[in-house]
């Protein structure tokens, strides 16, 4: 198994802008939508015999907290998102949420009124800030969606201190078991036969199977300290269609300097990583990542890496409320604005930066028609943020990529 490697001396790719964004996409056209009301269909410039046309396009927005994205048979998109971030005690005051949306009149997005079907209200929402003490913004609710042939949906929310499920949805709409309990689960996908769905841990830096017969559970990997020796922290995960392999995205968590100090995370010390399930063996498939959060694999091998931030920056200090609006525009952990897309072509040819400047993504999603959707946004919803051209504030959006 190759170990594919982001070469350090890559070529800035061309500048363009989603919603006043810097977003960069390599070899490509962006085009995108400002407001909610503007993005229907979109074209790329013409570009000379042989190049390619990628497209950026925003089909969701003024979401809070967009995580784990979805497909169903009827072409509607299910959407994870992980809520305010504000640990809402009165369980009706709850902001996280899961909702259906349908391009009813075929323009190509999904803003339009009626085009939002709510499933899910009032589920957990927290931010690790306040609750661990990071310093981080991070938002944690609902973070990963799956839908089943049969119609179920799958759903993980992460309540954090042990308010923790896997949801088995009907195809009616009705929750039914909590599959799991264990411990945060920040990504999942099926097995080849769809008898078991395949489970990322964070918390716990492991990977579980789960079966959708019966509940029982298996631990297939553990994954061991990085090269900094911080935790591992697998999160989203994708199943090869290929060979039925797990690709975890190992994120990285807190390191220690020799100093004592602590960093949130050290660049290129990330990594995507490929699990046997059946063996539980861990190779090296990308390394020298940063902030690897979720990862897509499409049925010819291509790999797709999301990146949430290539530095840290802009911590908030202990007790500080990151919905202050005295605070003023800050960083809050992750460098914004600098989150990026990455090919890996199944062929073993280079790897292509699709897009670049993206405000935090945190989840990827591959349709059976190639699309990629990302989730983008992390953070308290509305908060002042620096952005490429000046003070903005955290937008959740979905974005879809096309014509790589």
């Amino acid at each position: 198994m190759r170990h594919r490697r982001v070469p350090s001396d890559r070529v800035e790719p061309p500048v363009n802008r989603v919603n006043g964004a810097t977003v960069r996409v390599a070899s490509a056209v962006l085009v995108g939508c400002v407001a909610v009301s503007a993005c229907t269909s979109s074209a790329s410039s013409d570009l000379s015999e042989g190049s390619d046309s990628v497209t950026v396009e925003v089909i969701l927005t003024d979401l809070r907290n967009p995580r784990g994205v979805a497909l169903d048979a009827a072409g509607g998109i299910l959407v994870a998102e992980a809520g305010l971030g504000d640990d809402a005690p009165d369980v009706r005051e709850r902001s996280g949420r899961l909702t259906r949306f349908l391009d009813g009149n075929g323009d190509g997005d999904f803003n339009d009124p009626d085009e939002a079907e709510p499933w899910f209200e009032h589920l957990a929402s927290y931010n690790a800030m306040n609750v661990y003490a990071t310093g981080r913004d991070e938002v944690s609710g609902p973070s990963d969606v799956a839908v089943h042939s049969d119609g179920r949906v799958f759903l993980t929310v992460d309540g954090g201190f042990e308010e923790f499920a896997l949801l088995e949805i009907s195809p009616s709409g009705s929750i039914g078991r909590n599959l799991s309990a264990r411990s945060n689960m920040t990504g999942i996908g099926f097995s080849g036969d769809e008898r078991f769905l395949f489970v990322t841990e964070s918390t716990l830096n492991q990977m579980v199977e789960v079966s959708l017969e019966d509940g029982a559970r298996r631990d297939v990997a553990v994954f061991a300290l990085l090269d900094s020796d911080q935790q591992a922290v697998p999160a989203g995960l994708a199943v090869d269609p290929r060979n039925g392999d797990v690709l975890v995205a190992l994120f990285s968590g807190v390191a220690q300097a020799a100093d004592g100090t602590f960093t949130p995370f050290v660049i290129g010390d990330s990594k995507i990583v490929r699990v046997n399930p059946d063996t539980g063996s861990v190779v090296d498939e990308i390394t020298d990542l940063t902030t690897a959060v979720d990862v897509a694999v499409d049925s010819e091998g291509n790999i797709f890496v999301v990146e949430m931030a290539t530095d840290h920056a802009g911590l908030f200090e202990h007790g500080a409320d990151p919905a202050d609006p005295n605070n003023g525009p800050r960083h809050g952990g992750y460098l914004r604005f600098s989150g990026t897309v990455t090919m890996y072509p199944g062929d073993g040819g280079p790897p292509r930066v699709l897009a670049e400047g993206l405000d935090a993504p945190t989840n990827i999603t591959v349709s059976d028609d190639g699309a990629l959707f990302i989730s983008t946004g992390q953070g308290t919803p509305g908060r002042s943020i620096p952005g490429p051209d000046g003070t903005t504030q955290i937008v959740g959006e979905v974005l879809r990529i096309t014509g790589f």
